[in-house]
């Protein structure tokens, strides 16, 4: 009689994965045409992970992998997008007397988050180089005298109702 082998396979233990290739190609679709971060995005689709699972699928699955690189590199296209809009209806905010301003602020740290995040996404299209840092600390330069200027003219102009 033949004796009977022992299966050598390993059990493993705990929660069996949500990973399937067609959830993780819906994740990589969704976030290469949505300017979104992973939590945001995990949140409104309740079908899918939290985020630290997918980041443990990211480490697991080589395909997944690849394929969520490719859709974060598609992702800065929709940011440079949400860039442009906002730069073309900007921020508004009411000042202390009732008037509207635009929110420089507000768009700056906007901008500036954006092309951070395609500089190292994309690196060869929209990274900075040494001429892109001189003409960076020029523009600041001038965004700085423009904002002394604005604050001169509103003492200036300041009205006592």
């Amino acid at each position: 009689m033949a004796e009977k082998k022992e299966s050598t396979k390993i059990k493993k233990n705990g929660r069996p994965t949500l990973y399937t290739p067609e959830l993780a190609a819906e994740i990589c679709e969704v976030i290469a045409s949505n300017k979104g971060g992973l939590s945001q995005l995990c949140a409104e689709r309740p079908h899918w992970p939290v985020p630290s699972n997918i980041f443990i699928w990211l480490r697991r699955y080589k395909e997944f992998r690849e394929s969520y690189a490719t859709a974060k590199s598609e992702q800065v296209e929709v940011s440079i997008d949400y860039m442009q809009e906002m730069m073309t209806e900007p921020h508004h905010y009411t000042d202390e007397n009732g008037n509207k301003r635009v929110d420089v602020g507000m768009m700056r740290v906007k901008v500036d988050a954006i092309k951070w995040k395609a500089g190292k996404l994309q690196a060869k299209k929209y990274g900075v180089n040494q001429s892109d840092e001189a003409l960076i600390h020029h523009n600041q330069a001038l965004l700085d005298e423009l904002l002394k200027l604005r604050a001169e003219l509103d003492d200036k102009n300041k009205k006592d109702y």
